[in-house]
Formats: C-alpha cells, structure tokens, sequence
C-alpha cells in the first residue's frame, strides 16, 4: 500500500513540474534563454528524480539488512530450549521466541505491544502465572539490576516445569526504562536428577548402616525366638503374651530383613516371565487380607501376556510392598485398581489406584526416605526397598495423591535389561 503511495505521489509531482515548467517557459522566459531553461530543466529533473531513486535505493539496503538480522535473531532465539522475551520500558512485549509461546499457550496470539494482564486475557490456564510476571518485573525494575530466581509453572497436564530465571533491566541514559530480556531455563530434568542422586546417596548410607547392623541383630533375635518358643511349649497360662512376644520378633525380623535387603547391591539374575503371573501372584496373596479390610482389588490386564525380563522374587516384593500400603490406607467397602500395559515407549506400565485416605503434600516429597512413614509402627524401609527394586531393573516409580481422595502409584519397566540386550546383539553382531 505505501508503495503505490509513492509511485502515485511520484506521477503527480512529476507531472505538476511538467505542466508548471511549461507554463513559467511559454510566459516568463525570454526567447534568447528558452534554449538554456530546457536543459537546465532536463537536467534538474534528472538530478532530483536520481537522487530520490538513490534515497531510497539506500533505504531500501539498510531495510533488507535490517530484516536479515531480525530474521537471524528470530531463527537464532526460536533455536533455542530456553524461553526468551523481550519487552519494552512498559512491560508491552516486543519479541517472544516460539518455547515460551507454546509455554503459555500463546502461539496464534498477536502478543506485540502488549503487557502480560492483557495476555493473560488470551490464556485461562496461565492467566495468574501471566499476571504475576508482571509483578515479578516491576521488582526487577525497582531492583535496577540483574534479578536470578527459580519459578515453577505448572503444566496442563498436571504436572509442573521448574525455570531458572534471569531478568536483565535496560535503563536509558538519563535512567529512564528502556527494556526487559527474559531468558528461563527450564531446569526440571536437573533437579529431578539431584533428587535421584541424593534418593541414592541416602540410600548408600542406609545400605552401609543395614551391613553393619542387620546380622548383629538377627543373631541374638534368633536365640530370643527360639526361648520363647521353648517357653510358650512349657506354660499354657501366659500364651496370649508369648503369642504377642513372637508376633513383634517377627516384625523386627522382618524389618532386619528389608535392612539386608539395601545393606548391599545384589547380583540380580534376570529371567523372562510373564507380568500377568507375578501380578495375579501378589493379588492371590493378599486377596485374604483386603477381604479382611473389605477392599476389593480389580484387575486391567491385557489379554495376551507381557513377557518382561526381571527378578521375579523383586517384582514380587515390589508389588506387594505396593498393594499391602493401597489396602492399609483404604476406606472400607472401597477397590483398589490395577492396570496394566505398554506405553509409547513400549514398556511396561502398571498403575496401582486406590481410594484411601491419600497423602499430604509434604508427606509426598519425602515419600520413600528411609525410616519416614506415616504409619504408627511403620519404618518406611517398605517404599525404601520399593524405589531401589525399581531402580536395580532401570524403571521409574512416581506417586500421585490427593488428601481425602486417594493415591495412584504409576510404574514402568522396560521389557528387556540393558545387559541382556546387548549380549544378545553382540553375539547377533558375531
């Protein structure tokens, strides 16, 4: 549009100095100067019209070099992982890469020049965390310098990612705002790999603390055991005591034997099985005792079985320690819900979902630290042993829970073990 502008506003001026030359030549200009006004007239006119056409040819140079490098910068901050935005000594958005638009849902939103109250109008879900920025900004800003921090932003999935996030103010030289450059990392990855590494550093030292503890128990219980065996044989009057006595030897034998269990690593022999036997296995086991709760436990299995490899006696434990805790903490004349199958990364995935009384917030951060339960007699070296079961078959184990609700337990497993799959294609290689 503005170049026709230009070409229009050409053609009139040009053809105004046409008619008006002609005009001031045929009534002003003496006939012995007629010959010299012409070609200064030609020439005048091309000199203007040449140094317009030099004008813009200039503009239009330092215009494409312009672009080439907003286009390098946009190609360059959409490349990147990281979220970026620029914004003005207003807080109106200027540039925004291609993440941080898909980030807060903002990918078909003219966000140019506008503050974040005013997208936050565009996206329901991020509304508040948009609004927030805001203020987080004008902090910034009355800060005056570079501010680092970390903010989480949860997701529409249910889950969150964790940012590290750096605001650099721009001031003009008399100090007034000139910009904002924003630039979060997403962090979440990190910080799940710390959590992993200080699980296994606790883990360690429950595992050096069990070696040096669990058999200097279970020496003396077992002699403690086998006297009170001897004297409950003797004495019928005080059976229900000894009964008592040897229901809690058992309870600290059971416990030496979750310590053993992380005092050290353990040489798994993998086998192939199918995850429908162990899991049908576990739910046999403990059907007498959810009866006994008056739960019910349903099962979701495909019909075709999913032979994984593993430690069958681990998957065992696991699903056990698993099931018993979803059974304990279940309202009565409620069922528990297992569920089985392949993701899309094709491993196994089992969730375990019960309607119990759920876990706190703060519970669940600490969930699976050794010797922290929510249970009176409870020693929390049950979910300990879980997470490392999972942990020796290279799987993941997340909880999910919600107070008053209930708990869901999501597992995945890989069909084979990293081990064994390699033997197998070294000698498939041979």
């Amino acid at each position: 549009m503005k170049k026709t502008k230009l070409v229009i506003l050409y053609l009139i001026t040009s053809l105004i100095w046409l008619y008006a030359s002609n005009y001031i030549l045929t009534h002003y200009i003496p006939l012995a100067l007629v010959n010299y006004f012409e070609r200064g007239k030609e020439i005048f006119y091309i000199l203007v019209t040449g140094g317009i056409f030099y004008f813009f040819i200039l503009k239009k140079e330092e215009l494409d070099t312009t672009k080439e490098q907003e286009r390098r910068l946009s190609t360059l901050i959409n490349s990147m992982v990281d979220f970026v935005n620029f914004k003005d000594g207003e807080g109106r958005w200027i540039q925004a890469n291609d993440f941080g638009l898909q980030l807060f849902q903002l990918e078909n939103v003219d966000y140019l020049g506008k503050k974040d109250s005013e997208l936050a109008e565009y996206t329901e879900f991020y509304s508040d965390a948009l609004k927030y920025c805001e203020v987080s900004d004008e902090e910034t800003w009355e800060n005056g310098t570079v501010t680092r921090c970390e903010e989480v932003v949860p997701l529409p999935n249910g889950t969150s990612k964790i940012f590290d996030t750096i605001k650099v103010p721009l001031f003009h030289d008399d100090g007034s705002r000139e910009g904002l450059v924003i630039i979060g990392r997403d962090i979440t990855t990190l910080r799940q790999t710390e959590e992993r590494l200080n699980r296994t550093e606790k883990l360690s030292v429950v595992g050096e603390l069990s070696a040096s503890v669990a058999h200097e128990i279970r020496n003396p219980l077992t002699s403690l055991k086998g006297f009170v065996q001897l004297l409950q044989m003797e004495d019928d009057k005080h059976q229900d005591y000894y009964q008592i006595m040897l229901d809690e030897l058992n309870r600290i034998n059971h416990i030496v034997g979750e310590l053993l269990l992380l005092a050290k690593p353990q040489h798994l022999k993998y086998t192939e099985i199918s995850i429908q036997k162990i899991l049908k296995d576990v739910i046999s086991l403990l059907a007498v005792e959810a009866t006994l709760y008056n739960v019910q436990i349903e099962s979701h299995f495909p019909k075709e079985d999913i032979i994984i490899e593993c430690e069958p006696n681990q998957l065992k434990q696991l699903f056990i320690n698993l099931i018993k805790n979803s059974i304990e903490a279940s309202k009565s004349d409620s069922k528990i819900s297992i569920y089985l199958g392949l993701n899309e990364e094709h491993q196994v995935a089992i969730t375990v979902k019960d309607q119990g009384c759920g876990i706190s917030k703060e519970l669940l951060q600490k969930i699976g630290e050794p010797f922290y339960s929510s249970k009176e007699k409870g020693t929390g070296l049950g979910l300990t042993v879980s997470y490392k079961i999972v942990q020796s078959h290279k799987g993941a184990i997340n909880f999910d829970s919600e107070k008053g609700i209930g708990t869901t337990v999501n597992i995945t497993l890989p069909l084979e073990q990293a081990s064994s799959a390699d033997i197998r294609h070294s000698k498939a290689t041979v």
